[in-house]
């Protein structure tokens, strides 16, 4: 210890005396830790194919068991707290049936029984129909947005929203599900939320966790726009009346009233 010299480590097998850092030892090749030692035991008695396939079950074994921990551990995580973008608000069947108080607000409305005055409300829904519904949506709150200086606004026209429809047929009229999609995305632009802002945790029987409509499906339910056939299934394929469109426009604008009112609020706060 006092000269510096090297101390040896003796080999098990022969005795021979190896430097610290020797993996073999010098006289009979033996592994001079159990680590090598097990892999010189594996090379002895396992051929290479079998080495490549000891290799793969190793590795399905381990990602088998993170795939189990982690299946076992969402079991047990709560869905996140619907969300409201820009707001806080709960909306309720009262406040829809509630007036309008804003001016964007009520021309809107006033346009919107020019339509139903002039198509029958009983009539299946087609995407036309939807797309006049959103360029009126369109028409009165992408101005508002604009000067509350929002960061995105809605698209021009409707029909850059009916793109989202790949999902579904256009020849067999508007459904609850496609309506959900477009309205889900003119909302996301107008107020400015994405898609992890909601839950993935489907509340309804037929729209299973992570399906393309989960999110869109929640995000409805949560801000008062009532597309769903009940609380428990929402009918993706349900056909819709011209009336029922009419009825979901006008939630929406509600929603809409709503937030900028929020958003007017704060701007007014912050400004003080």
């Amino acid at each position: 210890m006092q000269c510096g010299y090297t101390l040896r480590t003796r080999c098990n097998g022969c005795g021979h005396f190896n430097i610290p850092t020797s993996r073999f030892c010098g006289g009979c090749g033996q592994a001079m830790t159990l680590k090598l030692r097990i892999q010189q035991v594996i090379n002895r008695h396992i051929d290479f194919i079998q080495k490549i396939r000891l290799r793969k079950f190793a590795t399905g074994a381990a990602f088998g068991g993170l795939l189990a921990l982690f299946a076992f551990g969402s079991m047990g995580m709560r869905a996140d707290e619907d969300f409201l973008p820009t707001t806080s608000i709960a909306i309720n069947q009262q406040q829809l049936k509630a007036e309008f108080s804003q001016p964007f607000a009520l021309s809107f409305e006033a346009d919107l029984r020019e339509i139903r005055r002039e198509l029958d409300p009983h009539r299946k829904a087609d995407l036309t129909d939807l797309s006049r519904v959103v360029d009126l949506l369109i028409r009165h709150l992408r101005p508002v947005a604009r000067n509350a200086g929002a960061t995105r606004l809605p698209a021009e026209s409707a029909g850059l929203y009916a793109k989202t429809l790949h999902n579904f047929s256009k020849s067999k009229g508007m459904t609850r599900g496609g309506t959900t999609v477009i309205l889900f995305h003119f909302l996301s632009d107008l107020l400015d939320f994405k898609y992890r802002d909601f839950s993935q945790e489907s509340r309804y029987s037929d729209i299973p966790r992570f399906h393309f409509l989960t999110v869109p499906a929640n995000a409805m339910n949560s801000m008062g726009v009532h597309i769903a056939r009940d609380e428990s299934v929402f009918g993706i394929n349900d056909s819709l009346t011209v009336g029922q469109l009419l009825d979901y426009a006008r939630e929406v604008m509600f929603v809409a009233e709503a937030s900028f009112a929020v958003i007017e609020e704060k701007q007014d706060l912050a400004s003080r």
